[in-house]
């Protein structure tokens, strides 16, 4: 199964966790790029800012053409209760074009829940598997439980 990872991040805490996921799935890796977002506090006041009132940042020219895959999974953190803009914007450039979809968010307490949901309906496609990490058991390394569980799912999912 060719398997691609794809997703976007600002800290640094998606990136470990979509390197573990990508890891356990033999998979490539595409790490979505956007100039609009930086390190520094008014970029994070930005992301805040676009991800609540919906404007979608251009992001960088892929590496990876996803129709290549038999299985594309797509994480991002939560901005403002949502997925990454970076992401929103990746997904609605793929929708249709991406059949057997898995999602993970990192998240620092929010609900994952309409983050999911979102990225369902940009992508036109139900996921084969979901997984929330939150941001403090990446900082302790406590979650490759959760990503040995999901990607056990995602195998089976695909196998079936």
């Amino acid at each position: 199964m060719r398997t691609l990872v794809v997703f976007y991040s600002l800290s640094g805490t998606t990136r470990v966790v979509a390197q573990v996921i990508a890891k356990a799935l033999s998979a490539d890796v595409e790490d979505i790029s956007c100039a609009r977002y930086q390190r520094s506090f008014g970029s994070y006041l930005r992301a805040s800012y676009d991800s609540w009132s919906n404007s979608l940042p251009q992001i960088g020219r892929l590496q990876h053409a996803p129709s290549d895959y038999d299985l594309v999974v797509v994480g991002s953190p939560i901005w403002a209760w949502r997925p990454a803009t970076p992401i929103r914007a990746y997904l609605q450039a793929q929708a249709g074009k991406l059949n057997n979809v898995a999602f993970f968010l990192t998240h620092g307490g929010s609900p994952p829940g309409r983050s999911f949901r979102e990225m369902k309906d940009l992508a036109g496609a139900a996921p084969k598997a979901t997984v929330a990490i939150r941001q403090i058991d990446v900082a302790n390394s406590n979650f490759g439980p959760a990503v040995s569980r999901f990607a056990a799912s995602l195998r089976d999912a695909m196998a079936g």
